[in-house]
């Protein structure tokens, strides 16, 4: 998958620091203002001679360079220490920003599934190693482009026709794809989503797609075993229908021998107790049986 990329720093930290630089030059306005008010009417109080007056309105203004001087240094001080540790954390943040999205691309470039982002037009944003060895291209040579430059017309239709059904539902669904890959035909269950963006506005779609062609072929020979089954099963019973009717045909031709036989005299030969229509013929003096 495509390397994460750090963001510039946020609008909040911006402000601090703006509020912050307008802190101290209020703070350094109105110590100033005071400064001035309150030194000259003491130095008109505490002197009345001229000489006095310029003596200690040069030593004020001394006083208050080097007051002034403190004052600066600390609110600067203060004011980097604020924005020195604001830039650790927004660095520690982006390192570990950076270290989740490193251990994500692991776990993606891991994975035997291909996994992916497409944005509304169906160009690749990001994809991960499995996906660009089954499309036959690298990662960085893949992104940016869509799957009808990727994929054979018919399939290209298919997949954006599934992309687009995910971003009108807004909802995850899942779908079988085949598709011609780098291993050949497969077949694979693909798991799409919308993708959105910070506010919730749906930008793409994001897949995960499993490769069930052992499986499919696996489900596919079983249906063909039922079917065969299936046609051997009518087969027989057509047969057993047609040899019962070819018995039924010849117990009756038996019973009409019978009935002939009794009307001669005779024992009739055949025994035909077992379909209740006759009783079971009566043994001869000489003990043989009739006829089965």
């Amino acid at each position: 998958m495509s390397p994460p990329h750090h963001p510039p720093p946020g609008a909040d930290s911006a402000e601090s620091i703006a509020a912050a630089t307008l802190r101290l030059v209020l703070i350094y306005a109105a110590f100033a203002a005071l400064w001035i008010v309150i030194s000259d009417e003491l130095v008109t109080l505490m002197f009345s001679q001229p000489a006095l007056v310029h003596l200690a309105s040069t030593l004020k203004g001394w006083l208050f360079v080097v007051v002034t001087s403190a004052l600066l240094f600390a609110l600067v001080y203060r004011l980097l220490d604020q924005a020195r540790r604001a830039a650790d954390q927004q660095r520690a943040a982006q390192i570990a920003q950076y270290r989740a999205g490193q251990l994500l691309d692991a776990v993606a470039n891991s994975s035997s599934d291909a996994i992916f982002a497409k944005d509304l037009d169906g160009k690749y944003l990001l994809l991960n190693k499995e996906t660009a060895r089954l499309i036959g291209r690298t990662v960085e040579n893949a992104v940016g482009h869509d799957d009808q430059a990727l994929f054979p017309p018919q399939q290209a239709i298919l997949l954006r026709a599934n992309d687009r059904r995910v971003m009108t539902e807004n909802r995850i669904n899942t779908y079988e794809e085949t598709i011609n890959t780098a291993d050949g035909e497969r077949t694979y269950l693909a798991t799409k989503g919308p993708l959105r963006d910070a506010d919730g506005s749906v930008i793409g779609i994001f897949g995960i797609s499993r490769d069930i062609t052992g499986r499919y072929d696996d489900v596919h020979a079983l249906r063909l075993q039922a079917d065969a089954l299936r046609e051997r099963n009518e087969e027989l019973d057509r047969f057993n229908r047609a040899a019962v009717g070819r018995e039924l045909v010849l117990i009756d031709l038996k019973g009409q021998v019978n009935d002939l036989s009794r009307q001669l005299g005779r024992p009739p030969p055949y025994n035909l107790a077992f379909t209740a229509a006759e009783p079971a013929p009566a043994k001869d003096a000489g003990g043989d049986g009739v006829a089965p």
